[in-house]
């Protein structure tokens, strides 16, 4: 009875040792990161004809935004966002008449009155190195009721909570199923391809 009585002892004790030796894995902490976009931003369209380039300037957005994603401190791979900017078309001024009111026409401002950029995703958590990074970001762009996904390269300054988000991309009319405008019966040909450079002031919120 007493070599019965050991034995339980021993591995009751054995049972107990064993079970406080395992040590969990520490939990992730997930942080969600908000930026709101201010009006001052700006966005560029840089284009060129036959004749001479030209530049159209978006001079307000519909609404400020904000682009969000969470993070953890155990993470480095791609980081969902949630955020978009809206763009009145009506509202780019290409600073000569015609031209605005033909790049108005072709973008079809009557029927999708509105370009939208969808923020994605990143390729990672911005490390602000002496307050400055380099990554890219997938984005959405959805341009005369045409949406498509596209890499952009990102520069990143950061000043304070004030984040200077600058990109910029080669594009063409034809991405969005678009004919290239011409003015004047054809004599001034637009050409299908246009970059687009956006330059965002954001205020880190959280």
């Amino acid at each position: 009875m007493l070599y019965l009585i050991l034995i339980n002892v021993f591995v009751t004790i054995a049972t107990f040792f064993s079970g406080t030796s395992k040590v969990s894995p520490p939990a992730e902490t997930n942080t969600v990161v908000k930026w709101a976009v201010e009006k001052t931003s700006t966005l560029r369209i840089l284009g060129s004809s036959n004749f001479h380039d030209f530049q159209c300037d978006a001079l307000g957005y519909a609404a400020s935004d904000t682009i969000s994603f969470m993070t953890s401190q155990h993470s480095a791979s791609k980081i969902p966002l949630n955020g978009y900017l809206k763009i009145e078309i009506n509202t780019i001024n290409c600073h000569n008449f015609i031209i605005t009111r033909n790049f108005r026409n072709t973008l079809k401002a009557d029927e999708h009155p509105y370009l939208i950029v969808k923020f994605l995703s990143l390729e990672r958590v911005p490390l602000f190195t002496n307050n400055k990074d380099n990554l890219k970001g997938i984005v959405e762009i959805e341009l005369g009721g045409v949406a498509k996904k596209f890499e952009i390269p990102y520069k990143i300054q950061k000043n304070g909570q004030v984040v200077y988000l600058n990109g910029q991309r080669n594009f063409t009319f034809s991405d969005f199923e678009i004919t290239p405008p011409r003015i004047l019966g054809g004599l001034v040909k637009i050409y299908n391809r246009f970059n687009v450079e956006f330059n965002l002031k954001i205020i880190q919120t959280m």
